[in-house]
């Protein structure tokens, strides 16, 4: 059964916009030869594109030949934007980004004093209602969140977890947003977006099965098997911190209590990194290289990332490698950093902005 015109419609006019935005400035004959599409259909669609705000002619392609001259297109000044957001222990950031994925500003708020939930909210709406004061220009098209907890794939809730290293952070980024913005607020954790930014431009490009350790407050793991995250029944996939640890403990009060000493309820990432730093790797090296084992026995993925505020820290790699035993997994740095979530929000936030624009248009 062939499919709807507006299905096809809405197909073409997604492709067409993707391909303006990794090049940037293209004529519809580009635009036809890159694609196969037919010029009829191509230059119907970029008609679409450009009425509706998408595109923007942008001058004429000077080719130096005689004969009909081509018309750049690019993406337009009211085609949109979207917000990224991160909320975490030390604090929310933000930024906003237009279609094509270029941050146009960027705003903080530090942490408010462990457990103050409306510290965390207050800072939450004091970053979402400057961003769109600031904004100059097109619609806000999607608001995707990051959160240092476990989200619920269904409902999107944050989840609340036995000693969780943010227990502040257990709240909802939509009800706190309703009255600032009407765009739609995605959520997700903020391991499985670190390891969705990597996936998409970082250390795991082009890398169907790996995981995306974290290793900061607390311990998680973002998992890709078949180019797919796997997030579980209830979002609770990848955290690895309730393993048991080498004592009666899990692996997550173990690490902190190495770190931060009897009874810490959680890594203390600066004593973490002072450690590394003097070159006492010992304790966190083997929490972290026990994780993996348990990852690579059951998922045997390709690639393991390390990533986050303590993961990232250079001297930590090595002394992972050697306590893992001989394997045909390997195991490197992620190349996107402490700012890997925020990337993953804003790969989020785009996705949906650009799929919704279009699908509006072409309806």
């Amino acid at each position: 059964m062939p499919l709807p015109q507006a299905v096809l419609r809405e197909a073409t006019d997604r492709r067409l916009l993707e391909e303006v935005v990794t090049r940037g400035r293209v004529t519809r004959a580009e635009l036809a030869a890159t694609t196969g599409l037919s010029k009829p259909t191509v230059s119907e669609a970029v008609r679409r594109l450009t009425e509706s705000g998408l595109l923007e002619a942008a001058g004429a392609q000077e080719t130096g030949r005689r004969g009909r001259v081509g018309t750049f297109y690019e993406l337009g000044p009211s085609a949109g934007w979207v917000l990224a957001i991160e909320v975490g222990k030390a604090g929310v950031r933000a930024w906003s980004a237009d279609l094509a994925g270029a941050v146009l500003r960027e705003h903080e708020r530090p942490a408010g004093v462990v457990g103050d939930v409306e510290a965390v909210a207050a800072a939450l709406r004091s970053v979402v209602s400057d961003a769109v004061s600031e904004a100059r220009e097109g619609v806000l098209r999607a608001v995707a969140v990051s959160m240092a907890n476990p989200v619920d794939p269904e409902t999107h809730d944050v989840i609340a977890v036995p000693a969780s290293p943010f227990p502040e952070g257990l709240l909802s980024p939509a009800d706190i947003l309703a009255s600032i913005v009407t765009a739609p607020v995605l959520v997700d954790n903020d391991v499985n977006l670190a390891a969705l930014a990597e996936q998409r431009a970082g250390g795991a490009a082009g890398v169907s099965s790996f995981a995306y350790v974290y290793v900061g407050a607390g311990l998680g793991v973002g998992l890709y098997i078949g180019d797919r995250l796997v997030r579980g029944a209830h979002g609770l996939a990848g955290e690895i911190g309730y393993l048991p640890g080498a004592g009666p403990g899990t692996l997550s009060a173990e690490l902190a209590a190495g770190i931060g000493g009897a009874g810490a309820r959680s890594n203390d990432v600066a004593v973490a990194l002072r450690m590394l730093d003097e070159g006492d790797t010992e304790t966190i090296g083997r929490a972290v290289a026990r994780a993996i084992m348990s990852i690579t026995a059951v998922v045997d993925p390709e690639l393991v990332v390390l990533g986050g505020p303590v993961g990232c820290h250079p001297a930590l790699l090595e002394p992972v490698r050697a306590a893992l035993p001989p394997s045909p997994t390997r195991l490197e740095y992620g190349t996107l950093g402490t700012l890997a979530s925020l990337h993953g929000a804003t790969f989020s936030a785009l996705e949906h902005a650009r799929t919704a624009a279009v699908r509006v248009m072409s309806g």
